[in-house]
């Protein structure tokens, strides 16, 4: 059981370490529900295990998740399971929470709940951002930054400042009299 008020924003509307707009929809989705928790079997998070872009088979990896963002689906209960979902990319991206309906087979999902909403607590947005590539909106105290270290804010992640020299060599044409 996870408590939404623990991956609530400080700021309404802004996000921070958690997403602003996951938050939203998850609140949305509970509002009703035992204030906010969330309880198991009330939504589970499931990896597509083929790609919606090609048909590809594609392994869930936790250390990549943001390579695949539109594979991770939302399925509610209640719904017609095994139909109907929600497109975490579309809710982290947009913000908005568009139910689709597309059919699949039960072997074609890897169940990810538990490791999702553990890790979500845990890291918060870098779930998503392992290089910590500073994609993300609202980044503005991500790091603290100390000598030629930088510690990541959300997950804790140290990282090191190191200097590699790059040398372009340009080959051009040139016609001469």
């Amino acid at each position: 059981m996870i408590d939404l008020n623990e991956i609530k924003p400080k700021v309404k509307g802004e996000s921070d370490k958690y997403s602003w707009n996951l938050y939203r929809f998850l609140n949305k989705l509970f509002k009703d529900k035992d204030e906010g928790k969330y309880i198991k079997n009330q939504l589970e998070i499931h990896w597509l295990t083929y790609s919606r872009w090609d048909g590809k088979y594609l392994e869930f990896d936790p250390d990549n998740l943001n390579r695949g963002m539109n594979q991770v689906l939302i399925l509610p209960f209640g719904l017609e399971h095994g139909r109907s979902f929600y497109d975490l990319n579309t809710i982290m991206g947009k913000g908005r929470a568009e139910l689709f309906h597309v059919p699949w087979r039960k072997d074609q999902l890897t169940n990810i709940t538990d490791w999702f909403f553990s890790t979500y607590q845990k890291d918060g947005r870098c779930i998503f951002d392992r290089n910590h590539n500073k994609w993300w909106q609202g980044e503005a105290n991500r790091f603290t930054y100390i000598n030629n270290t930088r510690r990541c804010n959300w997950c804790g992640e140290w990282h090191k400042k190191e200097i590699h020299k790059e040398v372009k060599i340009e080959r051009k044409v040139r016609w001469v009299k």
